[in-house]
């Protein structure tokens, strides 16, 4: 038994409890609990006396903590891996049983192992666990979790508490006095122990910052050789540069409705979801070449909404792609409103998103008013409460309704145009592909026809698509459809994904692979293999049949009651046109980008066989920037000399992103310094429930009924369903998106969009229980 005397300084201190006696009497910021140490070898020979010393010190409550010699090193952490007991009475029966089973949970504990006693800390105001290092990356940040709530372990056990995250960048000062604190305690500790990656727990009595433990934050030697490799005076002039962009586009543009902007990663185009939040230059470059830069907002005028063509969607800020909120509000006005009414509209779209920014993902859903839906009397009295009259209200829904009626009926307008387009893309690839052209040439016009030919009509397929949902949804919401007939209705979809689970069976593997082999997991990743690459690793040889659901189909009643609510609104059609409309909409959307992911995957493999003859690998070819190699097409630039500077530029950029982290919606200049992680609302897919093991592995051996978490919602993950999966969670994703209507087609229980605070928490689980319909998860440990 000790008393644990103040040793040598260092964190290499072979245990808990010797690293925080090694601290007591060298910090001004923080307190530490009085402590004593019960050795195994004390233990075993001498029990009574160890008991007796304990009851003699302490009295109440005390925590019964693990102190192995082995559980934090420098090189690897056992954090959380030893049992720690809390509340344990300060009675000799108690700590007995208490000290006996936190040895017991060593395995085989060595005669100098420990178990630490501390009293209980009473008037928990807060408590929780900072890092003086983002853990995943390495970068220059303090990474702050903490729960209000009076418990001390919430955060450490992951239990389901009220926890806050926070990142704060170093050099910043936040507004929260007890992150103030904290920073005050890292610093004291920075001079302890230098250039150290620390990871502590804390506690808040009263105002009183209480350091609990101490330890090494174990970061692989590859992320310490990035990090010291980034240039420090490139990546503040980057910060600053941040900064300076995000103030100055707060400021009004003459052609933007909007008083102010945000930015988001998940509104609109959702690039998180797309391309990630930290994508290689090549795939960025692609999405905004494709999509972001014009294609996406010359449709979207096309179909009736406000022309904001000269306004890139995508700003790139440290390397991560956020759309720019004003932008796409704008965007998603009807051309037809008047602009006093149209800029006291979009106003109201950033005066809501900015008081709840958890809807940053759900912006279509539950802010922008974009189509008719049926619940839009309702919507427009919502306005009304807001500051709207009555007349600027039924101006609204008036003008909404007559876009969304152009859509459903046009014939031989944009939208059958759009159908058209994507035939004429498919007949377009083979003759580029075919022809005697060379590589850099076959890339330029791949690129152009994909623009006009493909992603242009998916840019409009794509929002009659949502039209569809919407309409759906309203239905159901609205009392029209019940939960059943809607379920029966998606799963009666014929998309591309549910032909491709049926070609697997009928076709060749040959004629299967001719026709699906350009899809891959990230659309836009070079560096991510084609099917056509390794058809094992994506399809496995048993058939996952669509679950079986009662075909669609609706009562007289319900018919007779949607044709009333259409004719109310004005719409000229009746219900069997609105579902057929509502069908083929989405279908499309499907099945379009099916078609223009075939030029964009060619194109990544003409790169990749361009690159091969220069000699650059794919991984090196993933930081070339798409604009570049278009450039060598009209001019007598090197290729080789072009690449080299493209790709070198690209590395040191990404490199250097990695160090600079942003939250998921940047409401001010400040968030760019300091934000909480917010605990997004996720999206729940089908209403059935299930229990089952969790697998972060995309190892095909691996997926067969567990409950799978993918980062990013990317229909390039499609082939995870043949592998019959149980569940489906991703980090980022809309309800609207590619693998949530997979998921509600195939009855699939899936939570698109969980947000990184949940998706993080809930992939420790050993087995998770996802209820969709009670929209609730409980993990089972």
């Amino acid at each position: 038994m000790t008393s644990n005397p103040a040793s040598a300084m260092a964190l290499k201190a072979p245990s808990k409890a010797n690293t925080l006696a090694s601290l007591q009497g060298k910090l001004q910021s923080a307190v530490m609990l009085p402590q004593l140490t019960v050795s195994l070898s004390n233990w075993l020979s001498s029990p009574e006396s160890c008991l007796n010393q304990i009851v003699q010190q302490f009295s109440g409550m005390v925590a019964v903590r693990s102190s192995c010699l082995n559980e934090d090193t420098e090189l690897q952490s056992n954090a959380g891996k030893y049992l720690s007991l809390l509340n344990i009475p300060v009675n000799e029966q108690a700590l007995s049983k208490a000290i006996t089973q936190v040895f017991a949970s060593y395995g085989t504990p060595q005669s100098e192992d420990q178990v630490l006693l501390q009293p209980m800390l009473s008037q928990v105001a807060g408590a929780g666990v900072a890092f003086n290092t983002e853990p995943n990356t390495g970068a220059p940040y303090y990474v702050f979790s903490i729960d209000f709530s009076g418990s001390t372990d919430s955060v450490t056990s992951g239990a389901d508490a009220s926890i806050q995250s926070w990142y704060v960048r170093h050099g910043s000062t936040p507004e929260a006095q007890w992150q103030q604190q904290l920073i005050i305690l890292f610093s004291e500790l920075a001079e302890l122990y230098p250039a150290q990656p620390l990871d502590l727990e804390f506690a808040f009595s009263g105002e009183q910052l209480v350091l609990l433990q101490l330890r090494p934050l174990v970061l692989r030697a590859t992320m310490q050789t990035q990090t010291t490799s980034v240039n420090a005076a490139d990546y503040q002039l980057e910060l600053a540069c941040i900064s300076k962009k995000l103030q100055r586009l707060q400021q009004r543009h003459p052609y933007l409705l909007g008083n102010f902007t945000m930015f988001g990663v998940m509104p609109d185009w959702n690039p998180a979801e797309i391309i990630g939040t930290k994508p290689k230059p090549l795939a960025l470059s692609l999405y905004k070449e494709l999509v972001t830069d014009r294609v996406w907002a010359t449709q979207r005028h096309n179909y009736g909404y406000r022309d904001v063509q000269d306004h890139p969607l995508l700003l790139v800020l440290g390397g991560t792609p956020f759309v720019d909120i004003r932008v796409s509000f704008n965007s998603f006005v009807p051309a037809s409103l008047p602009e006093p009414l149209a800029e006291k509209l979009v106003n109201h779209y950033l005066r809501q998103l900015h008081a709840t920014p958890a809807l940053h993902d759900k912006v279509e859903f539950k802010i922008v008013l974009s189509c008719f839906s049926f619940d839009l009397d309702q919507r427009l009295e919502e306005l009304q409460h807001q500051g709207f009259t009555e007349q600027e209200s039924q101006c609204i829904g008036q003008a909404l309704i007559q876009l969304t009626s152009n859509i459903m009926a046009d014939q031989q307008g944009v939208y059958a145009i759009d159908v058209a387009r994507i035939e004429e893309l498919s007949r377009r690839q083979q003759t580029i592909i075919q022809s005697d052209l060379n590589k850099i040439d076959k890339i330029y016009w791949l690129i152009q026809d994909c623009k006009r030919y493909g992603t242009l009509p998916f840019a409009g397929l794509a929002r009659a698509g949502f039209i569809a949902i919407q309409l759906l949804n309203s239905m159901r919401d609205s009392g029209l459809l019940s939960t059943e007939n809607y379920h029966a209705f998606m799963s009666g979809l014929t998309t591309v994904s549910s032909l491709m689970l049926a070609d697997k069976q009928k076709l060749q593997a040959s004629e299967f692979i001719e026709k699906y082999g350009h899809l891959r997991p990230g659309t836009y990743d070079i560096n991510s293999p084609r099917y056509d690459k390794d058809p094992a690793k994506y399809f496995s040889a048993e058939h996952d049949d669509k679950h079986q659901m009662p075909e669609f189909s609706l009562s007289l009643a319900q018919l007779n009651a949607i044709n009333q609510q259409l004719k109310h609104y004005g719409l000229q059609c009746d219900a069997v046109a609105l579902f057929n409309f509502i069908k083929h909409a989405i279908e499309a959307r499907e099945y379009s980008k099916f078609v223009f992911s075939r030029s964009l995957s060619d194109t990544l493999e003409l790169i990749d066989a361009l690159g091969s003859q220069l000699g650059f690998s794919r991984s090196e070819l993933a930081y070339s920037d798409i604009k570049d190699i278009l450039r060598l097409q009209s001019t007598s630039h090197s290729a080789h000399a072009t690449l080299s500077s493209s790709i070198a530029l690209g590395q040191t950029y990404f490199q250097m992103c990695q160090q600079i982290k942003l939250p998921a919606l940047i409401r001010s200049s400040t968030d760019a310094c300091y934000y909480q992680l917010q605990a997004d609302e996720p999206n729940y897919i089908t209403n059935k429930a299930v229990t089952a093991p969790v697998c972060t592995s995309l190892s095909p051996e691996a997926l067969k009924q567990t409950i799978v978490f993918i980062e990013a919602a990317d229909p390039g993950y499609d082939w995870l369903f043949s592998h019959q999966i149980a569940g489906l969670v991703t980090q980022y994703g809309g309800c609207n998106s590619h693998m949530a209507i997979r998921a509600q087609e195939l009855g699939i229980p899936a939570i698109i969009g969980a947000g990184e605070w949940w998706f993080r928490h809930w992939q420790q689980a050993r087995l998770l229980h996802i209820d969709c319909q009670s929209r609730k998860v409980d993990m089972i440990r």
